[in-house]
């Protein structure tokens, strides 16, 4: 099954998938089952841009977790919905998975009203998408799903603050106008147009504007959808340029000290994957000009002690 070619970000990211979730199902090995949801499930492999090499993909990594989850739950658009599943029952013939065909927003509520049965068991989802894909509705339904349990499911969402001036910033206005009502769908608020007047206006920086949209999503999720804490981690790509956040959010104290010493190790390994991507790329251009590099470039090491700290989030920008 061919999958899409990914920067080293995207090996980083499902590297932190693959590192969570056995902790996750190991925390969790005194519950009768375990559940995991992908809403933008993707392919099985997907291919390295910089060695040609395949990455697992997500549905892979959850699949292969050992202690192994009871159930996986994929959700996919149609046409790849009808591929994945094939490939699964070819390469996972004994598993216990459900592929769930169309926009997962749409068919959340099928999906849970099939889990109900296991409406008490530890439940990990995780919400790769693109830009503003997910609804807040959908989130909401996750959050309060687990009503048998003292713990809700546990969120890791992939939030692209940067891709959103992007979409706004569009030559098209009706194009505008769709993906800004998909940021407020999202949200669950309008909210977010605050942030972005202010950076219209000159009274943010781009940074800044990422901070705030990322802000605004934990402050809601711990706020209104009652998580007790959240926590955010930063991709860059090749050229130090930030792309997307992985927000988490959990109420399980476990969760909450596994995923800070994840995110620790993720802050010390993301230069090291930079470096190593940037020297690979160099060599296969220096290959193609037909140059011989006898001494690769120095990886540059992270300090040991130069650890994530965890930063609470603030009121919303609206709001201060």
């Amino acid at each position: 099954m061919a999958g899409r070619s990914w920067g080293y970000w995207t090996e980083h990211k499902l590297s932190m998938l693959a590192d969570y979730l056995p902790c996750f199902t190991t925390a969790s090995s005194r519950a009768r089952t375990t559940v995991y949801l992908d809403l933008f499930a993707g392919d099985i492999e997907n291919v390295s841009k910089t060695t040609g090499e395949a990455i697992p993909g997500s549905p892979k990594v959850a699949l292969d977790t050992t202690p192994p989850f009871g159930k996986v739950v994929l959700f996919e658009l149609p046409t790849e919905a009808t591929r994945l599943r094939k490939q699964l029952q070819e390469d996972y013939p004994s598993r216990d998975f459900t592929v769930y065909p169309g926009d997962c927003n749409a068919s959340i509520d099928t999906a849970l009203c099939d889990l109900a049965p296991l409406a008490s068991a530890p439940t990990f989802a995780f919400i790769d998408q693109y830009a503003a894909e997910i609804h807040w509705t959908t989130l909401a339904k996750l959050s309060r799903f687990k009503r048998r349990s003292p713990y809700k499911v546990e969120l890791w969402m992939l939030f692209a603050a940067s891709m959103l001036p992007r979409g706004l910033g569009q030559d098209d206005s009706d194009r505008v106008t769709e993906f800004a009502s998909r940021i407020t769908a999202m949200y669950g608020t309008p909210a977010w147009r605050a942030i972005h007047d202010a950076r219209q206006d000159g009274r943010l920086t781009a940074a800044d504007l990422r901070y705030e949209l990322v802000n605004l999503m934990r402050w809601r999720l711990e706020r209104l959808l009652g998580y007790t804490i959240t926590h955010t981690v930063e991709m860059k790509n090749t050229r130090g340029v930030p792309l997307y956040e992985m927000i988490f959010a959990t109420d399980n104290a476990a969760g909450n000290r596994i995923m800070s010493h994840i995110y620790g190790l993720a802050a010390e390994r993301q230069p090291r994957m930079r470096e190593e991507a940037l020297s690979k790329l160099r060599a296969l251009q220096e290959e193609e000009r037909g140059e011989l590099t006898l001494f690769p470039p120095p990886v540059r090491t992270v300090k040991p002690g130069a650890l994530y700290q965890r930063r609470p989030p603030e009121p919303p920008y609206h709001a201060r």
